[in-house]
């Protein structure tokens, strides 16, 4: 049998299939076959809980500490300063004495004016024991009318001289008590004008100035927009209290009370003025201080709010996004309102509950899955 070359040899066609035939054989017959890439993880974000907080209204000014009572306490009489009952910049107590001026001319003026009241007395005394004779006489006609004319004048006349005496015994008391200078409140002394030894009066400068340390008023400018608006709402001075912070930043630790405001307004700022009343047992405060004033309600309003880094802006407006209970992204459009601290209050678009992105806005996109952990804290709004 003839075997011609065609049957013993394949032609070019058949020995590509066959190439391809081996290749697929060796691929597939491998130890495994290929697998696709693995679908991307779920981008993690950070979401809080928008919830109602205590959110305390409050308006922030600038006040001035001002002392309720101040008195230049001043010398009544003439004299010369005998002593001094107090120290320069020291608390005195109502009623202390302060100052005492010599008072020997003044007992002499008291002791005189006694002698003359009584010399007086004694005046009287025998006017209206002649009276007494001359009455009965002049009625039964053995004495003349003009005899008894004259007891009753020299007896009114006496009287007189007794209620002028009477009064000069009273002005020299007075006097002589004018020469111990009393406090007139509790308060914090100045320094002393004079010194003792010195002649004063009347007429003299005050001796010192004594200033009420507890309480103390804060006056502060509020503009007549801001009554208005609080009138408007109702908003009486019984509903909201005051609180300063001091010169150093430190929060006064005493709240006051709005006592009255001004009958005018400034003209050339628009404001009027609003005092308040602050307890003052420290002592810290210092009458014509600058303080920060805040005007709050006592009672704080629950308010929706969220954490600011969860709010977005663009042209038409405020946004956030938040994670719905299926884990999925959803954009919310919001009204916002004032800020507390590290906090907004939300006004609406959402509610208590929903779950808003604070942290990874920009690894997500509306409709998409994500893996969330929520922040757990305690902040409160701020005060």
């Amino acid at each position: 049998m003839i075997v011609t070359r065609d049957e013993r040899l394949p032609s070019a066609a058949g020995r590509h299939l066959l190439g391809v035939a081996v290749l697929a054989s060796l691929v597939f017959s491998g130890p495994a076959l290929a697998q696709a890439p693995a679908a991307a993880p779920a981008p993690s974000v950070v979401v809080e809980s928008v919830r109602l907080r205590d959110a305390v209204d409050q308006d922030a000014y600038i006040g001035r500490v001002q002392a309720i009572d101040k008195v230049t306490v001043r010398a009544r009489i003439d004299g010369f300063l005998a002593s001094r009952g107090f120290e320069e910049g020291g608390e005195v107590t109502k009623g202390q004495v302060l100052f005492t001026l010599e008072k020997e001319p003044y007992q002499a003026a008291l002791d005189l004016a006694k002698a003359n009241l009584a010399s007086a007395v004694a005046a009287e005394e025998l006017a209206q024991a002649t009276y007494d004779r001359t009455k009965p006489l002049a009625e039964r006609g053995t004495s003349p009318q003009s005899a008894l004319d004259d007891a009753i004048s020299k007896l009114a006349q006496a009287r007189a001289a007794v209620q002028a005496q009477q009064a000069a015994v009273t002005q020299a008391e007075l006097n002589l008590g004018y020469t111990d200078i009393h406090a007139p409140m509790d308060g914090r002394t100045g320094r002393a004008t004079y010194s003792v030894g010195e002649y004063v009066g009347p007429s003299s400068n005050p001796l010192v100035t004594l200033v009420r340390q507890d309480p103390m008023y804060v006056a502060f400018p509020v503009p007549q927009r801001v009554l208005l608006e609080v009138r408007r709402e109702g908003v009486t001075a019984d509903s909201v209290l005051v609180r300063l912070k001091l010169p150093d930043g430190s929060v006064y630790e005493h709240d006051g009370s709005i006592k009255f405001v001004e009958v005018e307004g400034n003209a050339g700022t628009d404001t009027i003025t609003v005092r308040a009343e602050m307890p003052n047992p420290e002592r810290l405060l210092v009458d014509q201080a600058i303080v920060g004033v805040s005007v709050m309600a006592k009672k704080p309003v629950l308010k929706l709010m969220m954490s600011q880094s969860a709010l977005l802006l663009d042209q038409q407006g405020a946004y956030v996004l938040l994670v719905t209970p299926e884990s999925k992204v959803e954009t919310r459009r919001i009204e916002v309102g004032e800020q507390r601290g590290p906090l907004i209050v939300v006004k609406s678009g959402l509610a208590e509950g929903d779950r808003v992105i604070t942290s990874g806005q920009q690894k997500v996109r509306p409709g998409i899955a994500v893996e969330a952990s929520e922040i757990k804290d305690d902040m409160s709004a701020a005060k």
